[in-house]
């Protein structure tokens, strides 16, 4: 009954993202199931990727004048990554501390989880207002496969969105591969500490975590983790090698380069990584199925095309409006 009473009432939904050096944020407002108002705004990123005041006056404005608002964050570190397993003793053999991490397993099958600290960002980013769910892109990527019924074992899944690219494959049902990778932009300049790579800076801004402690495999995860991370896997692993690659690019070589090429040289890793690691039980790749939520570009789509012999499926898609859309079914309304 409350949840009929609730309908009568505005309900605000929010989806926010981090877009270069912005935070994109979209709002709806649902009364009696009809959407009253659908706006996108734009607001300035800090330095310490921080919010501004602009944006946390809005938020703030938002939770003063309606009575149920619902939040949600598109998780976008790079201390996240999917296993194929759910069950906690399984954990060890990935090398993954379950002290360390956040989890969610989906279908009983395979699990997304995310750094403790990452998660822990993110709330003290919204710390004015509070967040009400956090989003895996793994997840929202795994709801478009869904929605498609396309799970097979010869494709290989990808959604690209302006800041990242995140890639999975799986064997009907079963998850075989995937991979979250930063796509570096110009407006940033690079270090090769990965500073640009993760949202985390410093032990400061993480209340009660000791980051001190976490391992060297959990406190940074390759920015291009594969989901079977085990201690025997070669220094000269070909993801970690194109993860260095770019972390290590300046504004000079994204302008001599270009980001289409950067792109490229992920996805092209990514394969390579999924066909010659024998941890892996890879079958012959036919197709890319690329959900686009950015202006991606055709010299990406004809260099996958041409050099690395796939089909390319392309759909555009919404990330924001398939945020609210999962909002809407987690509140339940």
């Amino acid at each position: 009954m409350s949840k009929l009473i609730q309908k009568r009432f505005s309900n605000v939904f929010i989806a926010v993202l981090a877009e270069k050096n912005e935070y994109v944020l979209r709002y709806i407002v649902v009364k009696n199931d009809k959407i009253l108002t659908n706006e996108d705004k734009r607001f300035p990123m800090n330095e310490d990727k921080k919010f501004s005041s602009d944006i946390e006056e809005f938020l703030t404005s938002l939770e003063k004048n309606y009575k149920f608002v619902y939040t949600a964050y598109l998780l976008d570190s790079s201390g996240q990554n999917c296993l194929p397993v759910c069950k906690e003793d399984e954990f060890s053999k990935y090398n993954i501390d379950k002290n360390k991490i956040v989890k969610v397993c989906v279908e009983d099958k395979w699990m997304v989880y995310s750094l403790k600290s990452d998660i822990q960002w993110i709330k003290n980013l919204f710390d004015a207002t509070g967040v009400d769910f956090i989003y895996s892109p793994f997840l929202i990527l795994n709801n478009f496969i869904h929605n498609k019924k396309q799970k097979t074992k010869n494709n290989l899944f990808l959604l690209y969105t302006e800041n990242f690219i995140t890639l999975m494959i799986f064997d009907a049902q079963r998850l075989v591969f995937s991979a979250f990778f930063k796509i570096p932009f110009k407006e940033f300049e690079f270090s090769n500490d990965e500073e640009d790579l993760k949202p985390e800076e410093s032990d400061s801004i993480m209340d009660g975590i000791e980051l001190d402690n976490i391992e060297s495999e959990d406190e940074e995860f390759d920015s291009f983790v594969d989901i079977t991370k085990l201690d025997d896997m070669e220094d000269e692993d070909i993801l970690e090698s194109a993860k260095e690659e770019v972390a290590s690019s300046t504004l000079e070589d994204l302008e001599l380069y270009g980001r289409e090429v950067i792109i490229f040289k992920i996805i092209s890793s990514a394969i390579e990584e999924y066909y010659k690691n024998d941890i892996y039980d890879s079958e012959f790749l036919e197709e890319i199925i690329i959900y686009n939520d950015s202006n991606i570009s055709n010299d990406i789509i004809t260099m996958i095309e041409n050099d690395l012999f796939l089909d390319v499926e392309l759909h555009s898609i919404d990330v924001k409006e398939e945020m609210i859309n999962m909002s809407i079914k987690e509140a339940n309304l």
